[in-house]
Parts: structure tokens; sequence; C-alpha cells
């Protein structure tokens, strides 16, 4: 994060502090759908890091052994508290055909945990199994048949360097700040923690609000690449309504750079509803350091 970007992460954490004040109060009210008896579909949406250090994402974190037993413990806590959101289905972060049943929940056991490092299961099959949950769903959206990149960086690059503008777009795409905040409190910090920190404000979507400045004429790869990243979120999203039922709970286990823009679209759609995550990422933090 660059010092121009201050201004703008002071601000959000200011505006985030109001609504941990809101979400406290409605944490403590009990899950919202639950009390007014609504059709509405109610979904938490929990941004993670990759457990297993893929190295896939413009920026990466190197993250710590999630199969430790410290971290174990960490993880049972939370999908604890997870629980009582009293949730009625899993959306993860994988591609599936229709009607997108994650195929490899369907292959599960409990001994996964001790030896897969993937949030997908450390996550979002351990709350299942916790529920009982049998409908897990994977809901991702991967361009197939000639369909654009969802996320077209090479053309932004190119654009950058032929327009003398390489120092910008390197100031936009630099998380070096952020990453070292993330490490550094991993020597000390929980999982729940570290969640916290992704699903709060310091972890912004500015990047693509400004990335939509990069262009020249009609050669415009900062919009592009803003628009397909929308594009990719939209029909996630889409992909959730087509397995949602009447009253559903429904937790969404996926990478934090999605999470600003799933939260965003559920909270526009009609007949459903957003459930605020941190209480829940809070109370379990405390839980785990108790």
């Amino acid at each position: 994060m660059t010092k121009a970007q201050t201004p703008f992460i002071a601000a959000r954490l200011k505006a985030g502090l109001r609504l941990l004040l809101v979400w406290a109060v409605v944490g403590a009210a009990g899950p919202a759908s639950a009390q007014s008896g609504t059709d509405d579909v109610t979904v938490m949406v929990l941004g993670t890091y990759h457990f297993s250090n893929p190295g896939r994402d413009l920026n990466n974190l190197e993250a710590e052994d999630v199969l430790a037993p410290k971290r174990q413990a960490e993880l049972a806590i939370l999908a604890d508290v997870l629980a009582e959101f009293e949730p009625t289905a899993i959306a993860v972060e994988r591609v599936a055909e229709p009607p997108y049943d994650d195929p490899v929940w369907a292959e599960y056991e409990p001994s996964k945990l001790s030896s897969v490092r993937n949030e997908r299961i450390q996550i979002g099959h351990r709350l299942a199994a916790l529920t009982g949950i049998e409908r897990v769903y994977a809901v991702d959206e991967q361009p197939v048949d000639g369909e654009p990149d969802y996320f077209p960086y090479g053309p932004l690059s190119e654009f950058a360097k032929d327009a003398d503008r390489e120092a910008e777009l390197s100031a936009l795409s630099n998380w070096d700040g952020f990453n070292a905040e993330f490490e550094a409190l991993q020597k000390t910090g929980t999982i729940p923690a570290l969640l916290m920190l992704m699903n709060g404000p310091a972890f912004t979507d500015d990047f693509y609000w400004n990335a939509i400045k990069l262009g020249a004429g009609e050669r415009q790869p900062g919009p592009e690449l803003a628009a397909y990243w929308f594009l990719r979120n939209a029909k996630i999203v889409n992909k959730l309504v087509q397995v949602a039922e009447p009253g559903d709970r429904i937790v969404m286990v996926y990478g934090a750079g999605h999470g600003h823009w799933l939260r965003h679209i559920i909270e526009e759609m009609d007949g459903y509803r957003l459930e605020p995550v941190l209480p829940y990422l809070q109370r379990a933090d405390r839980l785990s350091r108790e």
C-alpha cells in the first residue's frame, strides 16, 4: 500500500469501527432471518487466505502450517462459533458442473482435517460435518470455451509499460504493507484474528477502482479488468442463487479478494440478507486465546 492510499485506509478504519459497533449489536441480537421468519436467504461471506500457499494470486501470503495442533484447535473453535449462525448450506471456491454440488464433499472424511491444507476443507467441510449439513456447493466461476480472462492483468501491464505508467500500476499492485502486517500478526495471533484482518477495513478493494483510471483512447485495459472481475463475482453469486432455497442460511468460504464484491452484490439483491462475519470471528479469536 502506498502513502497516497493512507487517507483512504484511515477513513475506512474509522468507518469500520462504527460498523463493528453495529455488528456487535447484530451479533448479540442473534441471526436476523431466524428471528424474522421470512423466506429471505441469509448469507455470511467469510473471506479467507489460501491455507496451502498456492501462489496463484497477484499478491501472495506465506501461511503457516494449519495442520499444526495449535492451528487445528483454533479452526475447531472457529467452526463451533460459525455453527451458532445455524447454517443450512455451505458454498466454497471450487468449480463444478450444475447443480453445483461440491464433488470433494462427497469424499469427505474426518481424517482430511489432519492431512489437507485447504481452507475449503478446513473451514467449509469442517463446518458442514459439525452441523450435519449435506448441501455443500462449489460455485466458483472460471473462463471456459473462449470466455474472457476474469483478471486480465497482462494487457493492463502492457498498457502501463507503453504509456509510461508502470510506477502507477506498481503502486496499485503493491500489497507489501498488508502482507507484512498479516505475517507479523501470524506470529502471535490466532487464525480467527488473521481472518478478522482479511475481512476488515484494512483489506480494501482500492486496486480495482483505481485500475479504472488506466486507459487511453479506446485502449482501456483498467476498466476492462475491473469489469471482468465484477463479472466473475456476479456469476458466482448467480450460482449461489440457483442453489439457494427459501429461508436458507449459507456460509460462503471464499478467497478474501472476492469479499467486497460478493458482499456488495448480495446486499443489493432483493430477498437476500448479509450476515456480518466479524462478530463471529471476534468471538472465535477471544475463545482461542482463553
